[in-house]
């Protein structure tokens, strides 16, 4: 018992005395660690296509990965308020190199293809950008758009032959996407 004790004071101690810098490195350094290659370390070759896929309200620009072999799990990517860009690209691509099939679509498909915002583009200092900003949005953001468009892209992945159908479709989002993971998940709860 003292032992224990003893052990979680000097760790308690040991902790205190790092200074905000060392805590900086090794929290940097852990993200690192934890983020750089798969469990494995062995990641699968991939292909990346650029494609069009039909919805009930036009056609959509998406980027589509998959490993060069074999057919894996389907995982749908919701992009951010910022839209279909390079950073999709490169999240689709190591998912991909995971082991799953990605479709990261360009979900303001309805008013522009992709890239829809310049680096320039800030509507928090711009308001112009903004009035642009709600203006494109707004089409995506209408009662039953999205859910429409992911029952659109679930099929799509469904008729993929690297798409294994006997698992479940993944769906991720980030920031404006996250909230169409949990709409995905409503319009589609068996997929």
């Amino acid at each position: 018992m003292m032992d224990r004790k003893q052990d979680q004071d000097l760790i308690t101690r040991s902790l205190s005395d790092l200074s905000r810098r060392d805590f900086v490195a090794l929290s940097l350094a852990a993200g690192l660690g934890a983020s750089t290659r798969s469990a494995s370390g062995a990641e699968l070759p991939v292909i990346e296509t650029d494609l069009e896929v039909k919805t009930p309200d036009g056609t959509c620009d998406a980027f589509f990965f998959h490993p060069t072999t074999g057919s894996h799990p389907g995982v749908l990517i919701w992009p951010d308020s910022n839209g279909l860009r390079p950073a999709f690209r490169e999240i689709g691509k190591r998912l991909a190199a995971e082991g799953y099939s990605v479709l990261a679509p360009n979900h303001l498909y309805r008013t522009a293809r992709a890239p829809v915002f310049d680096k320039s583009f800030d509507p928090v200092k711009n308001p112009a950008d903004a009035e642009k900003y709600h203006r494109l949005v707004a089409p995506f953001l209408e009662p039953g758009a999205a859910e429409r468009d992911a029952v659109a892209y679930v099929a799509f992945l469904d008729a993929q032959r690297q798409v294994d159908k006997t698992k479940k479709i993944g769906t991720h989002g980030y920031c404006l996407g996250g909230r169409f993971v949990m709409k995905t998940a409503a319009a589609l709860p068996t997929a």
